[in-house]
């Protein structure tokens, strides 16, 4: 960068700055802002909650996630999580991970990343109108769905307890699969948000709505 050279600030959240370098030091850098643009509307927002697998898979899940637009990534401890991987997890890696998949993609937001959190507590303190798990016995993944706040929630290696799965309908959230059948947990995680997002495009055209 030099002096006069225009750049965009973003804060994570959706939020950016059109500004322009003022001055550059060995203490870093002034810029000044020109003009602000909020957020988006929270319309869009899509949670992506998976179960905690290696380090470096997850890595993968928070870099794609990003770049497909999720707003948010949770980590589960599920039944059939290993313990190891339910017992921590390397947020920080995980969040430089993102930002530097908003960067590459021109995105102004990155996914918060929260967790492992215990799967039931999750799955029941959700709150998106449109709430998908997948798993192998659900219904075919929907083909088309209102622009409102959605969650997708991932399982572990080893599938979804029965327990869990009871668990998961009755505080409202529907079970679905993915049309390519059992897929591992990166790969599921890019199609479920691809699909939705199509989805959501064709619900848009459907009901009149401006995309």
């Amino acid at each position: 960068m030099k002096a006069g050279e225009a750049i965009v600030l973003v804060d994570g959240k959706g939020a950016e700055a059109a500004a322009r370098v003022v001055r550059i030091s060995k203490d870093g850098v002034e810029v000044a802002v020109e003009r602000v643009r909020a957020p988006g509307a929270p319309e869009s927002a899509i949670s992506l909650l998976v179960a905690a697998v290696r380090v470096e898979r997850l890595a993968w899940i928070a870099e794609k996630a990003t770049e497909l637009g999720a707003s948010r990534l949770v980590l589960l401890a599920t039944g059939r999580t290993q313990s190891f991987r339910a017992a921590a997890a390397p947020s920080g890696r995980l969040e430089r991970v993102a930002r530097a998949a908003a960067k590459q993609s021109g995105a102004a937001a990155w996914p918060e990343i929260i967790g492992p959190i215990a799967a039931p507590e999750a799955l029941a303190a959700e709150t998106a109108p449109t709430r998908l798990l997948l798993d192998a016995s659900g219904t075919p993944f929907p083909a088309a769905l209102a622009p409102k706040p959605a969650a997708i929630a991932i399982g572990p290696e080893g599938g979804w307890s029965p327990e869990e799965l009871a668990a998961a309908k009755s505080v409202g959230w529907s079970i679905v699969r993915l049309p390519a059948g059992t897929l591992r947990a990166e790969t599921a995680a890019v199609a479920a948000l691809a699909l939705l997002r199509a989805a959501r495009e064709r619900g848009e055209l459907a009901s009149g709505t401006s995309v």
